[in-house]
Parts: C-alpha cells; sequence; structure tokens
C-alpha cells in the first residue's frame, strides 16, 4: 500500500523537497484528490504539534470523514487523545516517555516509529513504522504490519512491508 506524506502547518498542507517545504494548498482539498486516485491511507507530520499547538485539530477532524489518516504529532497526550477521539491513528516515536497502556482499547489506532536502536517488543502499538530499517528488525517484527519510507535503501525489505510512505509531487 502507497502511503501519501504531508506536512501540516497554519492549516495548510506541505510537501518536503530538498530539505525545504513547498506549499500543496487546502488539505482538505488535497485529501479529496488523494481519495480519487485510490489512496485509503494519508500520514501527516503536523509542523505545529510538534511545537506544542493544536492549531491543526479541526483539520484532523475533517480529514477523518474523508480519508484514513496517521497523524505525528509529538508527545502531547491530551492532543493524542482528542485524536483518538476522532479515529485518527496517532503516530508515537518509540521508546515513549508516555504510558500507552491507557489506551490499550484503542491499540489498533496507535503506531510507532521505531529507529534503529530500538530494543523493545513495540507490543503497546498496532502498526509499526521502521525510520531506518534493518534485516534484523524486519525479522524480529515478522508478523507485524511494517511502514517503511519510500527512500529506504533496501529493496528487499520493501517488499516485506505493508505500507510505504512516499512524498507526493507538488
Amino acid at each position: 500500500m502507497r502511503i501519501p506524506l504531508i506536512y501540516l502547518k497554519d492549516k495548510q498542507a506541505f510537501v518536503k523537497r530538498g530539505g525545504m517545504l513547498r506549499l500543496l494548498g487546502n488539505p482538505l482539498e488535497i485529501a479529496r484528490q488523494f481519495k480519487k486516485d485510490g489512496y485509503i491511507l494519508l500520514h501527516i507530520s503536523d509542523i505545529d504539534a510538534a511545537k506544542g499547538m493544536e492549531t491543526n485539530f479541526d483539520v484532523f477532524d475533517k480529514l477523518t470523514y474523508l480519508i484514513n489518516i496517521e497523524v505525528e504529532c509529538g508527545e502531547k497526550e491530551h492532543f493524542m487523545e482528542r485524536l483518538l477521539a476522532v479515529k485518527a491513528r496517532v503516530v508515537v516515536g518509540l521508546p515513549s516517555k508516555l504510558d500507552l497502556g491507557k489506551w490499550k482499547g484503542q491499540k489498533r489506532l496507535l503506531v510507532g516509529m521505531i529507529g534503529k536502536d530500538y530494543a523493545g517488543t513495540a507490543e503497546e502499538v498496532y502498526d509499526i513504522i521502521l525510520k531506518e530499517p534493518a534485516a534484523e528488525q524486519v525479522a524480529r517484527f515478522s508478523g507485524r504490519r511494517l511502514i517503511l519510507y519510500d527512500d529506504c535503501k533496501t529493496k528487499g525489505i520493501k517488499k516485506k512491508a505493508w505500507g510505504v510512505i512516499f512524498s507526493p509531487e507538488p
């Protein structure tokens, strides 16, 4: 499954090219086009939420009526709870300082983002995003739904992925 990646800032959608953000436009219109193109999941990195601002919440609430979304928002527990309440998937960096067990009933909406040095089991999340996948990690998490980034270097690993996050053309 292909998963488009967009960035949200000030209620606008952006794509990153060469380290620079390029404006895509209204996130609702972008999501409508993605859905029309056959995509079923949208990966969103909320730049404002990472800074502690919840200004894009109303956008997420509307997006969940159009398409499935998963949101990187930092470890802001209150904001995560609001996203889970509208059935948005929440991306959590692992290991996390938060007690993810409190959302056990909503585990299907928790996505763990794991770096290459993570030694845990990721049992508290449903899907796993491997930031820098290695064959050992893929083997260790076999049987789980793995999501990779399109630019990952190892082609053999990509074949074992459930989803691939990619940056759409502006």
